[in-house]
């Protein structure tokens, strides 16, 4: 019956863009590329690119393009939704001044959030900020949220937004080839995300080079931000013959590396629900990381993976260890985490939940 209504037309914000550097493009290019491979569903997707992938000094002129590229959507009735991802810092800044002009512009906006730590900062913000916050999530006609806690977080910060709460994990595609299963290579230790404190790689790098010693591994570091820093220190270690600080990889690049990876460790200190663990789940990697964020809904410690205190390098170390000793531990883990994937994490499942809150929305007259 939906498919004689004219096409639903929502624009997502995304910052960067195609193949931007960053969890929220990546998710934003699988939803895209899931509902074009739907045209029975009836919903035509385009991008606002709010940021840009550029200089920072580009990225105002980017932002007052979004907001004419809006306006005029609206104007020639071409926008029926903005789908608008929030997470902290720029881009909860940009977003409040986004989603006050589509209220301009007469169009209603979904907030989809994002970002770790932000729970934590809203509540912190300068008064004229945090009120402004909440105005945002209030005029917003749904919420999604990737986990239970941010739920109740709402709930308790904002009773009346309660009931426009839908909790949508994050999703990554299925992949149907096998994990490697070579017995002659060097274990591969893989790291992929952003680069620096908050994702915990001076931790990975202090643990590698204590594991120096052992010549049974082989490490890639890839991501963006603090590849100088990175490379430095790993070359003060001692390790550099044995650890590629690639930068940030494309799709086709990050599949082939996680086709050959091994161990997946990401020692972060802040996460909402980290896409790299997922896809990392959905090759049957073995997985070590911290139970920040939402990372315990994924990550099972002895069952879907090994969980360490964050900021804990011996007790990194001792994991990493015992993966590269233990091959059958790694495929046990692996194993049930690409399991655990295919039943809760795979983006066709995420889409298909996006969908019915769009429709919905659609069917309560909301758009």
């Amino acid at each position: 019956m939906l498919t004689t209504h004219k096409p639903l037309r929502i624009l997502i914000a995304t910052p960067l863009g195609f193949r931007g550097h960053g969890g929220i493009d990546r998710l934003n290019d699988m939803i895209i590329d899931e509902v074009t491979k739907l045209p029975a569903s009836n919903i035509k997707l385009d991008r606002l690119v709010t940021r840009g992938n550029g200089s920072l000094l580009w990225s105002p002129f980017i932002f007052l393009l979004s907001l004419v590229n809006l306006w005029i959507a609206a104007r020639w009735h071409e926008v029926d939704l903005l789908h608008i991802a929030v997470a902290v810092k720029g881009s909860l800044y940009r977003k409040l001044i986004l989603s006050r002009w589509a209220r301009y512009c007469g169009v209603p906006y979904l907030l989809h959030t994002h970002g770790a730590g932000f729970e934590e900062s809203w509540p912190k913000l300068p008064h004229f900020l945090r009120t402004a916050t909440d105005r945002m999530f209030n005029e917003s006609i749904a919420i999604v949220v990737l986990t239970s806690t941010w739920s109740q977080f709402i709930s308790d910060r904002l009773p009346l937004s309660a009931k426009k709460v839908t909790l949508i994990p994050n999703g990554t595609p299925a992949v149907s080839m096998p994990p490697r299963t070579s017995d002659n290579d060097d274990v591969l230790i893989t790291f992929l995300g952003e680069l620096g404190p908050r994702k915990g790689t001076p931790q990975l790098v202090e643990a590698l080079g204590i594991l120096a010693p052992r010549k049974d591994w082989l490490a890639t570091i890839a991501g963006n931000h603090d590849i100088k820093g990175t490379k430095k220190r790993i070359q003060e270690l001692g390790i550099a013959d044995r650890v590629t600080v690639p930068g940030w990889l494309d799709p086709v690049q990050t599949a082939d590396l996680l086709r050959r990876t091994d161990i997946f460790v990401l020692p972060t200190f802040q996460e909402v629900l980290p896409m790299s663990i997922l896809e990392s789940m959905s090759y049957g990697v073995a997985i070590i990381t911290t139970p920040v964020g939402a990372i315990p809904d994924a990550i099972v410690h002895e069952r879907t993976g090994l969980i360490v205190p964050a900021g804990d390098v011996q007790a990194l170390t001792a994991a990493i260890a015992r993966l590269i000793n233990d091959k059958e531990l790694r495929r046990r883990l692996g194993t049930a985490a690409r399991l655990k994937h295919a039943t809760r994490f795979e983006i066709s499942g995420c889409v298909a939940r996006l969908i019915d809150l769009w429709r919905r929305l659609r069917l309560e007259s909301k758009i």
